[in-house]
């Protein structure tokens, strides 16, 4: 595996990438292994949720996500994992059906680190998309962080970045430049 560089949004190189609408993978694609595993690797390192292939240079529809194990405190202070960690490899996906309703949430991106706003979107999705077998899959109500991440991702691919999703840019903040806690007196 090999971690990439992820394209930002502030770059105006990456920036022209990151705009493009993507193309569609052609099936069977011997690189997509590497590919997949590789841009795991980035995501991970960077602590995201999900990576678009735009992000890593590649104008094609491929996304990733991993939602996060979830963990519970028990009543003596050790930590027990309720639900592993769920990994998607979203192949040209399409999004095929929305709650219709929409719900706003505090988003960033691995293209704008540190950057945060809050965004729109729908509390649910039903996507369509092919494994790396080429089968295509569906699924129904995604909702959550999965729901949420598989928005985002498959904005990357038509070339929409989450700051143009944000409605008020007056939420839009720097979290690295968190203003000093004033000294008590």
């Amino acid at each position: 595996m090999a971690k990439r560089r992820i394209w930002r949004i502030d770059n105006q190189e990456d920036k022209k990438t990151l705009k493009m609408n993507c193309r569609p993978v052609k099936l069977p694609d011997r690189n997509l292994k590497q590919l997949v595993a590789d841009m795991f690797e980035t995501m991970r390192e960077a602590n995201g949720v999900g990576l678009a292939a735009p992000q890593v240079g590649l104008p094609i529809q491929l996304c990733i996500i991993e939602v996060p194990a979830e963990i519970e405190e028990q009543e003596d202070g050790t930590e027990v994992e309720v639900a592993p960690a769920e990994e998607y490899v979203l192949i040209n996906p399409r999004i095929v059906k929305t709650s219709g309703d929409e719900v706003m949430r505090d988003e960033g991106c691995l293209s704008l680190p540190g950057w945060y706003g809050m965004v729109p979107r729908h509390s649910w999705v039903t996507v369509e998309f092919q494994d790396q077998n080429g089968k295509l899959r569906r699924l129904r109500k995604a909702d959550g962080l999965l729901g949420w991440a598989i928005q985002h991702e498959v904005d990357h691919l038509h070339g929409v970045l989450f700051t143009e999703r944000i409605r008020d840019l007056g939420t839009l903040r720097d979290i690295t430049q968190a203003p000093e806690e004033p000294i008590a007196a």
